[in-house]
């Protein structure tokens, strides 16, 4: 399963990090404790989990020089034995003594999580236990994420400029874009130059969200993007924006009491936002979820979970988790649908809008009827496409011998961001193996596969196709090429699958088959 290879990957990693941690001071004799430390890796690596967790029973029993990826360790190969509840108890038993392990909040909050998931799956979503399950790993998660933040404030802080908003007496409203587990320093890194790139390909969550920013700048607020920004792109852009490394967000988050009912971390240093908004990212709604802002004089600002397509983790979304938020902002009316009904009644709908400022805008061209295009992942219908074209192409020739050869381009199929998401499973590399020869195959006949193109060819290419082709069978909550295909004079030909945005984002305008709707 992925979460059997999450855990060997997590355990691999973290065998690596405890070997390297014996070797930093070493001594010209090491002490029981780093002699049953290095055994219990050596099983750990070797695949042996139940030797490993004996030895590192042996070493916690020992006491001294015990450190959380002893504990990290241990918890991890009782999950890889299939001993969840023996994981949980070691995880919390680290935490009790390790508080502030960055990896032992992630790991115990992906550990509860994964159980949350299985109670979920097995029908028991209105449960108490379910519930408080899902809670409790949503705490986990949101720490591990504040600690994150914390380190990284602490190592680079003196790099980012201070800051100053623009306005007084203007609302401020903080976005914060990171992906959970994705992005890493110097990974990654984007800014609006990365945004405004005629050469980059489209990227539909970070448009929306920048796009979103300039907008709300447009209507009067002080608008601050946290995210995995390149260093060069700190500050204001041209839109008024102010960009800041993810990280930054740590200077404005209120104190909390931990576990141990200790004050923790000081009171914010720069002022709080008025909204606070997180972009795809449950566990960042969260973070300014504390119980002490009347006592410390402070105004909690007002968080919205924006969910960006299909939630991976319904489960999490439970009434205790919407409760401290004051709204979950979705694409549309089936958007809302897919969300369980627990957080139904704070549901805003905001459809993504399509931007006309450069390199964004919409380019009116002389719509060809011999002309298509494919605009989306593999996953949505693809290869009916290419098992259909030669038919397609025949009937059109058929029809009119003297026009200009038939041509559909295929664009998006194969992103990063999909490889990554499926790499290692069966059917995706089978799909991937066929819709390449197939690509290969009819590039004779007029197809034309233009991978990632550049957001200038894209809109070139939407814009000179007379029909924008979308078979789906799957739930999607949106479809980014779409509307700006129709806005720029494509007409959809669509499976109009019933449990889709496709209804809704076509209307009577999809020459589809109607039995879809």
């Amino acid at each position: 399963t992925m979460a059997g290879r999450i855990a060997v990957a997590l355990l691999l990693v973290v065998a690596i990090i405890c070997t390297s941690d014996a070797k930093v001071g070493s001594r010209p004799k090491k002490s029981a404790t780093d002699e049953l430390r290095a055994k219990a890796v050596r099983f750990a690596q070797s695949g042996d989990c139940e030797s490993s967790v004996k030895t590192y029973e042996r070493l916690i029993d020992v006491g001294k020089g015990v450190v959380p990826e002893d504990y990290n360790n241990m918890g991890v190969c009782h999950q890889m034995l299939g001993h969840l509840a023996e994981a949980r108890e070691v995880f919390a038993a680290g935490l009790a003594k390790f508080y502030h392990s960055e990896k032992l909040h992630n790991n115990m909050g992906m550990l509860l999580e994964d159980m949350a998931k299985g109670e979920w799956m097995a029908g028991r979503s209105e449960d108490e236990a379910t519930t408080m399950l899902s809670a409790e790993a949503n705490m986990h998660l949101t720490m591990a994420l504040r600690l994150n933040v914390a380190s990284l404030w602490d190592k680079h802080s003196a790099s980012i400029p201070k800051l100053r908003r623009i306005e007084l007496g203007k609302k401020t409203v903080a976005i914060f874009y990171r992906e959970r587990g994705v992005e890493t320093l110097g990974e990654a890194a984007w800014g609006p130059g990365v945004v405004d790139d005629e050469a980059g390909p489209p990227d539909a969550d970070r448009e929306a969200t920048v796009h979103m920013a300039r907008h709300l700048v447009k209507l009067g607020f002080n608008v601050e993007l946290y995210a995995n920004v390149a260093e060069r792109e700190y500050g204001l852009d041209r839109h008024g924006v102010n960009w800041r490394p993810f990280y930054a967000i740590h200077g404005m988050l209120p104190p909390m009491w931990n576990a141990s009912h200790v004050l923790w971390p000081k009171l914010p240093t720069e002022k709080l936002p008025d909204v606070f908004v997180a972009v795809g990212n449950s566990q960042a709604a969260h973070l300014y979820n504390s119980t002490v802002y009347d006592s410390k004089n402070l105004t909690k600002p007002a968080s919205y979970l924006w969910v960006r397509g299909v939630s991976p983790n319904p489960y999490a979304l439970t009434e205790v988790y919407a409760r401290p938020l004051h709204g979950v902002i979705a694409h549309n009316a089936f958007h809302n649908r897919t969300l369980p009904d627990a957080v139904g009644g704070c549901v805003r709908l905001s459809p993504d809008g399509v931007e006309q400022a450069p390199p964004h805008v919409v380019r009116q061209g002389a719509n060809s009827r011999r002309r298509f295009v494919f605009a989306g992942l593999a996953t949505a219908g693809l290869e009916v496409v290419l098992d259909e074209w030669a038919r397609i192409r025949e009937a059109l020739l058929a029809h009119n011998a003297t026009a200009p050869d038939p041509i559909l381009e295929v664009i998006g199929a194969f992103p990063p961001s999909l490889r990554q998401r499926f790499e290692g499973y069966q059917w995706f590399s089978k799909l991937t193996q066929r819709v390449e020869a197939k690509l290969l195959d009819l590039k004779g006949l007029g197809v034309r596969d233009l991978g990632d193109a550049p957001r200038k060819r894209v809109a070139k290419s939407l814009s000179s196709a007379g029909f924008f082709l979308y078979p789906a069978s799957s739930n999607d909550v949106s479809t980014p090429y779409l509307a700006k295909a129709m806005l720029m004079g494509s007409v959809p030909i669509t499976s109009a699958h019933a449990l889709s945005s496709l209804p809704e984002a076509c209307g009577r305008f999809d020459l589809g088959p109607a039995g879809g709707r």
